[in-house]
């Protein structure tokens, strides 16, 4: 594993064609800021356009190389802010402005964003990130397999009165193929209404009731294998609104740097767990994929406990368990794997659910909340000694390097490109240093970074 930071423009990466697993990137705003590299402000920078129109233009410039770079298998995770439209007019800041000197000076005037003439109606919102992804889909060709709201539960209050506070922003999951790598059992959710940690009695009084509980309830039929599929061993599907709160981000006063847009580890985190292979087979160029390597009881259940001391004191085997989950509590056919065309089992498996309920009688239902008790990884190539290389995740917006470090940190690759050197230098201290590497890795102390393993070289093209 490795970082690689390169001070490289966005609009032309050095990198080759289908070089790259994943991309995970939070473009700058339009409107919003100018960043320095040296005390100074420099030109070419995405965001300082004059028009939202121009700025889109960019992006969809610096999207076309993401989709170069990227492979037929990999994702686009691309961030966007929204901003209002003011239409003022007003003169701008000047130069001795110095609350608001970080943001966007590209002319006198300060932020277009308080231009007249944009034909915009004031107090309106631009509509950036909708105006981006639609240009995705109809000129890039790119599949937008999802839309996730960032919801941000400490952010920052608005000094308004007559509209809501926007507490969000939007994530937008791209693909070049309708099929592509994903790892989401990665990021599975535990079921919210398991009541995990509560006893019996406390859920009751509570009045929380399990993913399967609710299945059940829901149905007229007795519940089997199809029927509590609510109840995924691995857990629920991450819904579509991640509520993740933004997290400063010290930056040492000696490097002499501000950065104002550093965005949570917890982001980039579950993105390339979800979507970036850990290891690529090196003889079919696939990533690996997580498979249930083995389904247990959930041992730290007294029921299921029990459940195993009786199905041991039978003699019951796994196609005695197999059978029952296929049947279910009830005699109802549900199991897709064993079903004969009809709708229902063979003679031969409802034989060996009746002796397996038999021997466990209501604790039979603990084999419906069985639990994954292994991963493995594989790929569709049959030669399964074929050596790997880590997956690799890029950002073409880098900043901090906050992508950089978690695929790191994650077992991956991990490319991070700024077009200031002054950001390369932070990125740089980002993920060497412990304590960072400590916090993205979620332990109490980090790996130290082995020599040789970041890079930082070259003018940008």
């Amino acid at each position: 594993m490795s970082v690689t930071i390169l001070r490289a423009n966005a609009l032309t990466l050095p990198l080759a064609d289908a070089s790259v697993d994943l991309v995970v990137t939070s473009p700058p705003y339009f409107g919003l800021r100018s960043y320095q590299d040296g005390g100074e402000h420099y030109s070419g920078q995405l965001g300082s356009e004059a028009t939202p129109a121009e700025f889109v233009d960019a992006l969809i410039v610096a999207t076309r190389e993401m989709v170069r770079v990227l492979k037929p298998s990999g994702s686009i995770w691309v961030n966007l802010g929204d901003s209002y439209y003011s239409g003022k007019g007003a003169p701008g800041r000047t130069t001795t402005d110095t609350k608001n000197a970080g943001r966007n000076p590209r002319r006198e005037g300060g932020s277009h964003l308080d231009a007249s003439g944009l034909g915009i109606p004031r107090k309106s919102l631009v509509g950036i990130p909708w105006r981006y992804a639609i240009r995705c889909i109809d000129e890039l060709g790119l599949i937008l397999r999802a839309e996730v709201i960032w919801s941000k539960p400490n952010g920052l209050p608005e000094s308004v009165t007559d509209r809501v506070r926007r507490s969000h922003e939007q994530w937008f999951h791209f693909t070049k193929e309708p099929h592509y790598y994903s790892a989401v059992d990665e990021i599975r959710e535990e079921h919210l209404t398991t009541g995990r940690g509560l006893t019996w009695e406390q859920r009751k009084a509570a009045g929380i009731r399990t993913d399967l509980e609710q299945s059940n309830a829901r149905s007229s039929e007795p519940v089997g294998i199809d029927n509590a599929r609510a109840a995924h061993p691995l857990g629920k599907l991450p819904g579509s609104v991640w509520t993740v709160p933004t997290e400063p981000l010290r930056v040492p006063e000696s490097l002499g740097i501000d950065h104002f847009a550093a965005f949570p580890t917890e982001w980039p985190r579950r993105i390339i767990q979800g979507w970036s292979p850990r290891e690529v087979c090196t003889a079919c160029g696939e990533g690996r994929r997580p498979v249930i390597a083995s389904v247990g009881l959930d041992m730290s259940r007294p029921q299921a406990r029990r459940a195993n001391e009786l199905a041991e004191k039978a003699g019951l085997t796994e196609d005695h368990l197999a059978a029952l989950l296929s049947v279910g509590v009830s005699d109802t056919g549900r199991g897709k794997a064993t079903q004969n065309g009809t709708g229902k089992n063979r003679p031969e498996v409802y034989a060996l659910a009746d002796v397996a309920r038999d021997a466990l009688g209501g604790y039979a239902r603990e084999y419906l909340l069985r639990r994954p008790t292994g991963l493995s990884y594989a790929c569709a190539c049959p030669d399964t000694s074929a050596p790997a290389t880590p997956g690799v995740v890029l950002d073409p917006f880098g900043g901090t390097g906050t992508v950089a470090l978690v695929a790191d940190v994650l077992g991956r690759d991990g490319i991070t490109v700024d077009l200031s050197a002054d950001y390369c230098r932070l990125a740089e201290w980002r993920t060497s240093d412990p304590k960072q590497r400590a916090k993205a890795a979620r332990v109490e102390r980090a790996p130290e970074v082995p020599d040789g393993q970041l890079s930082l070289f070259g003018e940008p093209a």
